[in-house]
């Protein structure tokens, strides 16, 4: 009591002993089974077939997975299609389950590279390089050219030889063409001068030994460069003696020039034997390209003959490289010239989630820049500080450019070390190795990130992620923007829903990110075909974080309903009877096997006989996605059930049977039962779902009953009404666990549990025109407590209550008046 020492008001804090009962949840939901994607064994709250799509992908085609396995996404689609409003789902999968992954890559430093000797076209499987040299099995190499570049992997880098030619075929060759090496026999006749490119005709000295339709070799005179194949459509002479001229017609113009005096020769087949070719080898390619059945039938330098589909030619080998064989065909056509060098991973990219889903992610990688400056002072070799016009955009870690970045410029590379951006100063990690006048242009690099979903050729879901950085020190260090790897874990918290990161062990790269090349993830796999009872199941543990599949639902305190739905298993649907009766306040849904007949449904209702659980028979026919128009999916009916009890609860209240309901987001069942079916069912409490249609009602719930002999909890909505009144009592009286165990919190107790059971009788769920016909509540010593109990430190409270219970039969009683009744 306060001292009272003046005159006054005072005002004194009494606790209110007006402590209401909120009602606990009767509505939400809760599923086990697999999914496309999505987080594994941890309950994920979706609030609508939007909401659960964005997190655990789309259907499943029950043709690529076991019996029941593909059903959760139709169940989540009927829950939500059936009124209900939130659902937590557990995604299970294999215990060998994998996440896609890919690598984004950076130029290797001081790594192999080189160029190509001979072009390689569109779905070719290997490249010609000019050297092999460093290249091994598995590298990574960027194929670049002025208008396409590939990745490629690397799968042999000594893979045979191939015939580089010194100019291009005039034809197409098919594969076995023969090819035979020519000798070469000089004639007697020079040019008598000189020869332009597209000429028709040569003059020569002397015609002796040339024919109509002869190959020949024109070459330029010793100490000249140049050589070429003609064919002779013919040859005139014109004049006699000393004046008497010669000139060859030409079957094709001449390529280049030569001048007077470049000498020929006749060719002919060689002793050597001849070879085939193994691939075809196609005209206007510069250079050709030949692939020989024997490798050693020509070497470099050797003249050749190409005979197949009734044409010749004469072909000069220019080289004899070894091919590097690639693991994929390549997707571009490379001119030869195109540089081909290797690159090193500098981030793995992960699915965030295990699953075949993660192989649809397509990466794209362009280049950015926070910052763009000028160097205000000069910057000398060695020098470690420089300054700048403008320093905001830069940060520790930040890789900068100095220089210009053309093709063949001069430039360096430089990372940031600290920033002072009011003095424009910037210290580096290493001192610069070139000299850097005022003026020169300085620009960071960056990197944006492009993810996208694909499905069909198109992109149905896309995140991009601009200016992210290599460099831990950078403050837009791409893992810590996305979000980490950490071996095989996805971190919670990151900027992406699809992909996580993790980088490459080593020192942060200097260099660029390949860019503007699309890659795929891939190694996706839920594991599918090796799930079994156990996984669904679950793994128990006191970690929640440990726990999985219908353990994991253990996690969730809020769901009142639960369903595996489609997996009938008796060890499954045990497990999940026990967890609801561990859980104390749970009820579950179950299904019978899938082909039910009547007595196998009856046979699978004689497993079961607990008040948390109700079964339903038949299945629901549902629009097939994966088949052909019109062609419908036998399922499960518990996702559909979960539903109409969640819109019943909401609509109605839990005291209302979830019975004589239409079910909706249904084609038909698979079974129609009558009433002679359902007077069958029903004393055994399974319940019936029947077609109403004809009857214009629908397609109706027809049954409400717990799968239990206890004939005191027969009803569904008796049962869940009881397990409300105790979870909301058992919820709303924590405040009173600690306080002092006397009249006091027995009165605040009673009025409280008081208070909520009025509300519960107002709503229609109690019988009684007054409240004490509908449920009492006792509490106090020596009427619900010993001083033992008290001395325990027990509360004992008794509460009983009068449900309403369903009018299952509708008896109407018809009997005759007659006159003789009113006189």
């Amino acid at each position: 009591m306060p001292e009272y020492l003046a005159p006054g008001v005072y005002v004194e804090e009494v606790p209110s002993t007006n402590k209401p009962i909120q009602g606990a949840s009767t509505s939400t939901a809760g599923m086990v089974g697999l999914t496309d994607r999505g987080p594994v064994g941890v309950p994920t709250l979706v609030t609508s077939l939007a909401s659960y799509a964005r997190g655990f992908g789309g259907k499943l085609d029950p043709a690529n997975h076991p019996p029941g396995y593909a059903t959760l996404p139709f169940a989540a689609e009927g829950f939500f299609a059936n009124g209900g409003s939130r659902l937590y789902v557990v995604r299970v999968v294999g215990g060998a389950a994998t996440s896609s992954w890919s690598a984004l890559y950076a130029p290797e430093p001081g790594g192999p590279g080189t160029v190509l000797l001979a072009p390689s076209a569109t779905g070719r499987t290997e490249v010609v390089p000019a050297s092999n040299t460093g290249f091994a099995a598995d590298d990574i190499v960027l194929v670049g050219g002025a208008t396409a570049n590939e990745l490629a992997v690397v799968a042999l880098p000594d893979a045979g030889a191939r015939h580089v030619l010194a100019g291009a075929l005039r034809w197409t060759y098919p594969v076995a063409a023969a090819v035979q090496t020519q000798v070469a026999t000089a004639l007697a006749g020079t040019l008598s001068a000189q020869a332009f490119p597209g000429a028709a005709t040569l003059g020569i000295t002397d015609p002796t030994g040339i024919s109509e339709g002869e190959d020949l070799l024109l070459q330029a005179p010793a100490g000249g460069t140049g050589a070429e194949f003609i064919r002779v459509l013919g040859v005139q002479s014109v004049g006699e003696g000393a004046e008497q001229t010669h000139t060859l017609l030409l079957q094709w113009p001449l390529a280049g020039a030569f001048e007077a005096g470049s000498t020929l020769s006749a060719l002919a087949a060689s002793a050597d034997p001849a070879t085939t070719l193994v691939t075809r080898a196609a005209a206007g390619m510069a250079p050709g390209v030949l692939e020989l059945d024997d490798a050693a039938a020509a070497a470099a330098g050797a003249i050749v003959r190409l005979t197949g589909d009734g044409r010749t030619e004469i072909a000069l080998v220019d080289s004899v490289p070894t091919a590097m064989s690639l693991a994929e065909p390549l997707k571009s056509t490379h001119a030869s010239g195109s540089a081909l060098g290797a690159l090193s991973p500098v981030l793995e990219v992960h699915a965030r989630w295990p699953g075949e889903w993660g192989d649809s992610l397509r990466l794209t990688v362009s280049p950015a820049a926070l910052a763009t400056t000028e160097l205000a002072q000069e910057l000398r070799v060695d020098q470690s500080v420089m300054q700048v016009d403008n320093a905001l955009g830069l940060y520790p870690g930040s890789v900068l450019v100095l220089g210009d970045l053309a093709p063949g410029a001069a430039h360096e590379v430089l990372v940031v070390q600290s920033v002072d951006r009011d003095a424009g100063s910037v210290t580096l990690r290493d001192p610069a190795a070139q000299l850097h006048p005022v003026g020169t242009a300085v620009a960071s690099r960056e990197f944006t990130l492009l993810v996208e979903l694909v499905e069909n050729d198109r992109a149905v879901q896309s995140e991009r992620f601009a200016n992210l950085s290599l460099d831990p020190l950078h403050p837009r260090y791409a893992p810590g923007q996305i979000g980490s790897w950490d071996g095989g874990t996805p971190s919670e918290a990151g900027g992406s829903e699809l992909i996580r990161l993790a980088p490459v062990t080593g020192d942060p790269p200097a260099g660029t990110l390949v860019a503007d090349l699309p890659r795929y993830l891939s190694g996706g796999s839920a594991d599918a075909a090796s799930i079994t009872e156990a996984d669904f199941k679950g793994r128990a543990a006191v970690d929640p974080g440990l726990r999985t599949g219908i353990q994991a639902l253990e996690n969730e305190s809020t769901l009142s309903i639960v369903a595996v739905p489609g997996i009938t298993s008796l060890v499954v649907q045990q497990a999940l009877v026990a967890h609801c009766a561990k859980m104390r306040y749970r009820f579950a849904v179950l299904d019978v096997p899938a082909g039910s007949s009547m007595n196998g449904a009856l046979a699978h209702r004689q497993n079961f006989d607990s008040t948390r659980a109700a079964i339903y028979y038949p299945y629901l026919c549902v629009s097939n996605p994966f088949g052909t128009a019109g062609e419908t999916l036998e399922l499960a009916p518990s996702g559909h059930l979960l539903g109409v009890y969640a819109r019943t609860d909401n609509t109605r209240g839990v005291h209302k049977a979830p019975a004589n309901e239409v079910l909706l987001n249904v084609l038909s069942l698979r079974v129609a039962l009558t009433k002679g079916e359902q007077d069958i069912l029903n004393p055994i409490n399974l319940n019936a779902l029947r077609d109403f249609r004809s009857e214009n009602r629908g397609i109706r719930v027809y049954g409400g009953r717990v799968a239990t002999s206890d004939p005191e909890w027969k009803y569904i909505n008796v049962r869940r009404l009881a397990l409300f009144i105790e979870q909301s009592v058992d919820t709303g009286l924590q405040w009173a666990v600690f306080e002092p165990n006397d009249k006091p919190l027995w009165d605040a107790v009673r009025q409280s549990v008081t208070g909520f059971l009025d509300t519960v009788w107002r709503s229609g769920a109690l019988q009684g025109t007054k409240a004490s016909e509908a449920f009492f509540v006792n509490i106090g010593y020596n009427v619900t407590m010993s001083q033992a109990d008290i001395d325990n430190g027990m509360l004992v409270i008794e509460v009983g209550f009068a449900p309403v219970k369903p009018a299952e039969f509708v008896i109407f009683r018809l009997s005759q008046k007659t006159i003789e009744a009113t006189a």
